[in-house]
């Protein structure tokens, strides 16, 4: 209702009258059909089409159904505040027009060469006047996806008070009943009843871009939250988060499903952003206010597929690096985030999700475009094994949306006070973490104290504006070094590292017994993306804990946690399921080799490792290692450190003085034994098969022999 509102305010109100004036042409593969209208003009106008002159509307046919906030540029009226503002478009020579105050406008896509007149009629009307509501003459227009390509078109070019330059942008989706048949260069991306639909994104250009010699940059896809707007995500704006981009540009996306509905509270509204990042069902009729999807809707995701065109056009068009695309949303927003790069790991490198809450749809006007959370309607989308993904399988944290095996680096941010009533902290929530952490996603959460809006910041992870006084983690700056086309080390089972904090269940609020105020699994871990190794035979990455940072909180508390690690998006590195390969851990300032074993690739090729003790930057880094030595050949064992007495052993073995804990892992990496030793300086190990063993204390490393 909001956004009627300020629309209205913004639209002077003349007396209503036809709409007059009809004109139109082609141009970049889309018809632009202009007239003149009253302000604020009918709720809805149809737009007919036929190749011949016509006098009635039953005689041509019915193209589209724009809203008035669509007609005249309802999303830029708003975020502006710019009651002036027009729809800027391309002429067939080549040039812009600037349309006047009062001017209407609908797109439509061509599928094909030909002619035909184009009419727009007050939605309830059926006379079609010669000089009045119908163009003049027949408007020629030509398909050719390859030279003359659908694009999108510059609206307005704004400099923040930050001095960032941002870029809005527009373009008209193709609706169709059948979500296949779009164009080469252009997909469906409404269905019939949205066709023509308008839809705004704002580029956010970093203060210091580069691009001289060919040089190309990141772009950072941001998605705003439920009832939110484009503008609130541009390059200074949402400072908790700090949305700034350095090296590259930033894309701020507007949901911009303009819908009737109606609200929890049961009143007949217009929405301009309600389609969850995601989509909706062919089946929808935005102007009725009922309408529900039923059982046995399928839900397309129109959304998504627009902002993957809007991703490719950009990065067709100006120098963006296609391998360092990131996603980035807040609440709503962070849904929109966790599907995109579900559905697309191949192209999507990082992803941040703010107060997500990883299900489907809460509130009434959600629930009749996408269901309900009971009913879990099926999508267009399709998993890993080819199966169907309904709507909660789709905004989960855990169940992949594509054919590719491993997902982005994801991290995760979200409160225990956050009860929103749409996406908030809960059981199912908590349930999700613990999957995924033992699903060996690598995965990196975080919790702390934030509810889910941020008036004032006083949570473990943003205690302020500042970088000081934050997690540089959430930086839109950070996702900027990732690629979608490197390897990376998947960490997991932090959960049973019992130095790490523990979420508990999901019971909201903190200070109630259930689980730590604040934590992260993951989140203290860190790795070089410029010294890994990924080849066939063999894969390197160089990792440590954080301890060199400017906020404090990021600095890891301990100074060593146990965690196991899988290669996730392996791009040469890639053994067969079964083969046998070695690992090693090593110190890289003296290269010594301080844990050590085997494992196989699983069913899938998925290898891991397990049980490594990742140590404080400030301590030491550690570079693992893993190879197959049919290929590579064999490395060192470990050098021992810390020796047992007796070596070989039977059930008792002795330890160093000055022991405080030891763990025995298994030639294979399993933990046998985690122990600490207080006032004794013996070592029951009764429970343990024979063979060799790996140990680790606080004072170094070393073997075991059990009898």
């Amino acid at each position: 209702m909001k956004n009627t509102l300020t629309l209205c305010l913004l639209l002077t109100c003349f007396t209503l009258s036809a709409q007059t004036n009809v004109r139109a042409w082609y141009a970049q593969g889309q018809v632009w059909i202009i007239w003149d209208s009253s302000v604020p003009g009918p709720e809805t106008v149809g737009i007919y089409k036929k190749s011949t002159p016509f006098t009635q509307t039953g005689q041509a046919s019915l193209i589209g159904r724009p809203f008035n906030y669509e007609y005249f540029p309802g999303t830029y009226l708003m975020q502006t505040q710019d009651p002036d503002f027009t729809y800027r478009i391309p002429k067939p020579d080549g040039t812009y027009y600037q349309l006047l105050p009062g001017e209407g406008l609908f797109v439509e896509t061509v599928m094909n060469t030909g002619s035909a007149y184009y009419a727009v009629v007050d939605w309830g009307q059926s006379a079609v006047t010669p000089g009045v509501n119908i163009t003049a003459n027949a408007v020629n227009y030509t398909y050719n996806p390859v030279t003359q390509r659908v694009n999108c078109h510059l609206q307005r070019i704004e400099e923040l008070v930050s001095g960032h330059k941002t870029y809005w942008f527009n373009m008209w989706a193709l609706g169709r009943q059948d979500e296949n048949a779009g164009r080469p260069d252009f997909p469906v991306l409404a269905n019939a009843a949205k066709n023509g639909m308008p839809a705004m994104f704002i580029v956010s250009q970093s203060l210091n871009l580069d691009t001289t010699g060919g040089n190309k940059v990141p772009m950072t896809h941001l998605f705003h939250g439920g009832g939110g707007t484009a503008n609130q995500m541009m390059a200074n704006r949402f400072r908790q988060f700090n949305l700034e981009p350095i090296q590259g540009i930033s894309v701020a996306h507007n949901d911009d499903f303009a819908v009737n509905t109606v609200t929890e509270e049961g009143d007949s509204v217009f929405t301009s952003g309600r389609s969850l990042w995601f989509g909706w069902s062919k089946r929808h009729n935005p102007f009725d206010h009922q309408f529900a999807v039923m059982p046995g809707d399928t839900i397309i995701n129109y959304t998504q597929r627009r902002i993957m065109w809007i991703n490719d056009w950009l990065i067709r068009v100006l120098p963006v690096d296609s391998n360092r695309v990131a996603a980035m949303g807040y609440s709503m927003g962070s849904g929109g985030a966790t599907i995109l790069a579900k559905t697309f790991p191949d192209k999507i490198s990082a992803a941040c999700m703010f107060n997500a809450g990883f299900r489907g749809a809460e509130d009434a006007a959600s629930i009749r475009i996408m269901g309900s959370m009971a009913q879990n309607l099926p999508t267009s989308l399709r998993g890993y094994n080819g199966e169907t993904i309904g709507v909660e399988e789709a905004f989960s944290l855990n169940v992949r949306c594509s054919d590719q095996r491993d997902l982005p680096v994801m991290r995760v941010w979200i409160g225990k006070n956050d009860d929103n009533g749409r996406m908030h902290w809960g059981p199912e929530v908590a349930a999700q973490f613990r999957l995924a952490d033992s699903l060996g996603w690598g995965t990196q959460i975080h919790w702390d104290e934030r509810p889910h809006t941020y008036q004032v910041l006083n949570f473990h992870w943003i205690q302020g504006v500042n970088p000081d006084e934050q997690t540089y983690r959430d930086n839109l700056s950070y996702q900027e070094y990732f690629r979608s086309n490197q390897s990376y080390p998947g960490f997991f089972n932090h959960r049973l590292e019992s130095l790490n904090n523990d979420p508990g269940s999901g019971m909201v609020g903190i200070n109630n017994g259930d689980g730590d105020n604040w934590g992260t699994w993951g989140g203290y871990h860190n790795w070089d993306l410029n010294t890994q190794l990924d080849e066939p035979g063999r894969w390197e990455v160089t990792a440590w804990l954080t301890a060199e940072v400017i906020y404090d909180l990021d600095i890891s508390p301990n100074a060593a946690l146990l965690t196991s690690m899988t290669i996730r998006k392996p791009q040469l590195f890639k053994p067969a399921p079964g083969t046998l390969l070695e690992w090693r851990v090593r110190d890289i300032s003296n290269d010594q080799v301080i844990q050590a074993g085997q494992t196989t690739p699983d069913a899938d090729g998925l290898v891991t490792v397990p049980n490594i003790f990742v140590t404080r930057e400030n301590f030491r880094k550690i570079r693992i290692q893993v190879y197959d030595p049919s290929l590579v050949g064999a490395s060192e064992v470990p050098s021992s450190t810390v020796y047992l007495y007796p070596n070989p052993a039977g059930n008792w073995v002795s330890l160093p003085e000055g022991t405080e804990w030891i763990r025995v892992f298994s030639l294979s990496g399993s933990l046998m034994v985690d122990q600490t030793v207080q006032d004794h300086v013996s070592l029951n190990i009764a429970a343990l098969p024979q063979g060799f063993y790996w140990i680790q204390t606080n004072l170094g490393t070393g073997k075991l022999c059990k009898n």
